[in-house]
């Protein structure tokens, strides 16, 4: 009976961990394959984590859209699905973007900046800056 209970909860444990794999391939921007190659590649590199790695997927992959979403950094390109699973990276820390980058001159880099027109980037109140700026 013990056993039966057991082995209930395991396959239950499965399909869940399967439901929250599908759901997280799905929400992926990248190269996706289908499910089973990308389910048997997954089992095969992470076979006794699945049930610790299943539930962290899906909110890994919606803070890296987001932080590319509102980033001016530069970001590579989506990895493929496989290559993100097999680099562990639902683990990668997301750096903090609720401060803004600063506004900065394009011709002196300073922080300080009062104009920013036909497009040319940000101007500071230097007379040399704005010298420079004018001949862009």
């Amino acid at each position: 009976m013990a056993s039966e209970k057991a082995h209930t909860e395991s396959v239950r444990a499965k399909d869940m961990n399967k439901c929250l794999f599908e759901k997280a391939r799905k929400l992926y921007p990248g190269r996706v394959r289908g499910f089973q190659p990308e389910w048997d590649d997954f089992v095969k590199k992470h076979g006794k984590r699945i049930n610790d790695i299943c539930p962290l997927l899906t909110p890994a992959i919606e803070k890296q859209i987001v932080y590319r979403a509102n980033t001016k950094d530069w970001c590579a390109q989506w990895k493929n699905f496989k290559t993100w699973l097999y680099g562990s990276w639902w683990t990668e820390e997301i750096p903090q973007t609720n401060t803004p980058k600063p506004r900065r001159c394009c011709i002196c880099s300073a922080t300080d900046v009062v104009a920013k027109t036909d497009g040319k980037g940000w101007c500071c109140w230097r007379p040399d800056c704005k010298t420079e700026y004018v001949k862009l």
